[in-house]
């Protein structure tokens, strides 16, 4: 028996096919178009998400060489569709980057005290909520919002539209900034603020659940096997946490991408023992949550070396069919530079007049001390986050095409002064995905056992003590760097 993960991406949609033991049958990508018409504005059209998703899973079929059992569903979060009354999408649907309305945000924290936001909902109040995005869209798409007759989010969308039933998971309801921690259901009030009939949200259930089985019409059409469960995934990096094997308290998932991302495994999102930008939603491991915070100082810092510092060499190896991070690795300084980037090229949070910068350059700095460097910079902002959650975290998974390069891995290990671990499988939400459809379908008896026999180890990176105590150097003196910068 096949399971399936299928994982609603930023830019495209991923199947994977996996046997039980976790090991890949096949895969399918497909991308779509993000819409920005104006500055703030980002936004998908729904039908092509859905006609990208019937392609991925189509062509995964096909190719797939046992019936699948089931299919399990994640995406990102916070994106609502709004639908009529025969199903129909109504309007695009502003995706997690849009900025619109600010004006709202201020007018919530007129409303509402931020301390009591965080204790209800499990995070900071943020222009890209759920909550937030209904008044403008209100605003901007009246007859969409008058004739709305049902919603979905976008995991959910897909789910929906392959013939499960109308529901939300409580990790991408978590995104909304109207989901109760506390409680476990709706914050009603929040929704109706916004001019929302909350009555109109879909249940909630628990990531994992079995929401139905894929249609006749769908099976017929896309030629997956009949009676396939269609179960709940999550958002996204809760089902990547499992896929990667994070599922117990104190450990944490690194997804390092275009952005840079920690989901942490904690039992309380009491905002008392915790600062800053953390968002805390309901996980898979009974009586505990995934901590979520990410930063843009991520794998967009090495692309932005690439295009710059990189050009001759990229074009060089492109011609020679190689990856330009693979070869650049070969010729990367072996040991820690003094040299200090600040990474915060796309600003930091909602302080977007923050700048980036690389000091400490001599006549003698190289373009290969200064790629080091990069991931030195943007591993010390990781570790401001990393400090700013004031438990005790045992060990790291680091996922993402960052954990490919042992240097880089080396040198999270030595300023986190942790254990960085990595695995085999190179699509871990997909692999999460499918351990939640295998549970479902009663492959596994539960999640730690189908983490046991599909997550496999791949390296573990142990913390250098010398380096660690160079690197504390160095992180002081950022610190102080970008603390400086703040008075000028």
């Amino acid at each position: 028996m096949a399971l399936i993960g299928l994982d609603v991406g930023g830019s495209g949609v991923k199947v994977v096919a996996f046997t039980d033991d976790g090991t890949i049958l096949c895969s399918a990508y497909r991308e779509y178009d993000m819409i920005h018409p104006a500055h703030g504005v980002y936004e998908y059209d729904p039908n092509a998400i859905w006609e990208a998703t019937k392609g991925v899973l189509q062509e995964a079929a096909a190719s797939c060489t046992q019936p699948i059992r089931g299919i399990g569903v994640s995406s990102f979060g916070e994106s609502m569709v709004l639908l009529d009354k025969e199903d129909r999408v109504l309007c695009n649907t502003p995706m997690y980057l849009d900025t619109r309305g600010e004006e709202y945000l201020k007018e919530l924290k007129e409303k509402m005290d931020e301390t009591e936001f965080r204790a209800i909902t499990g995070s900071v109040m943020k222009v890209n909520h759920t909550t937030i995005k209904l008044h403008f869209m209100r605003r901007d798409y009246p007859d969409a919002f008058a004739k709305t007759a049902r919603v979905c989010f976008i995991a959910d969308f897909v789910l929906y539209r392959l013939g499960g039933a109308n529901v939300t998971d409580i990790t991408v309801a978590e995104t909304t900034g109207g989901f109760n921690m506390q409680t476990g259901q709706w914050q009603k009030d929040l929704f109706a603020w916004s001019g929302f009939d909350p009555d109109l949200l879909p249940d909630l259930v628990a990531p994992g659940t079995c929401v139905g089985t894929i249609s006749k019409k769908m099976s017929e059409e896309l030629g997956i096997t009949e009676g396939a469960l269609l179960v709940t995934g999550g958002l996204d990096h809760i089902p990547s946490s499992v896929g990667c094997g994070v599922i117990e308290k104190g450990q944490m998932m690194n997804a390092i991408g275009t952005v840079d991302c920690f989901c942490l495994i904690t039992d309380t999102f009491d905002p008392r023992v915790y600062d800053g930008y953390f968002q805390f939603l309901p996980h898979y491991t009974k009586d505990c949550y995934g901590g979520m915070i990410a930063n843009m100082a991520g794998g967009v810092l090495l692309k932005w070396f690439r295009e710059h510092f990189g050009k001759q060499e990229k074009a060089l190896w492109k011609a020679q069919r190689l990856n330009f991070y693979t070869e650049y690795e070969k010729r990367m300084a072996k040991e820690p530079t003094d040299l200090i980037v600040l990474p915060r090229f796309s600003g930091y949070f909602d302080r977007f007049s923050d700048r980036a910068g690389i000091l400490n350059m001599t006549l003698s700095t190289t373009n290969e001390e200064i790629y080091r460097a990069f991931m030195e910079g943007a591993t010390y902002e990781m570790y401001t986050l990393l400090k700013a959650y004031n438990r005790p975290v045992q060990s790291v998974t680091v996922v993402g095409g960052a954990a490919q390069c042992d240097t880089y891995m080396q040198i999270r290990s030595d300023i986190f002064d942790l254990p960085i671990r990595t695995v085999t499988c190179d699509q871990p939400g997909a692999l999460g995905d499918a351990i939640a459809a295998g549970v479902a379908a009663g492959i596994y008896k539960d999640t730690p056992e189908g983490v046991a026999q599909c997550v496999h180890l791949h390296h573990t990176f142990e913390p250098d003590p010398q380096r660690h105590a160079f690197y504390q150097e160095q992180y002081e003196k950022y610190l102080k760097i970008y603390a400086f910068l703040e008075t000028l």
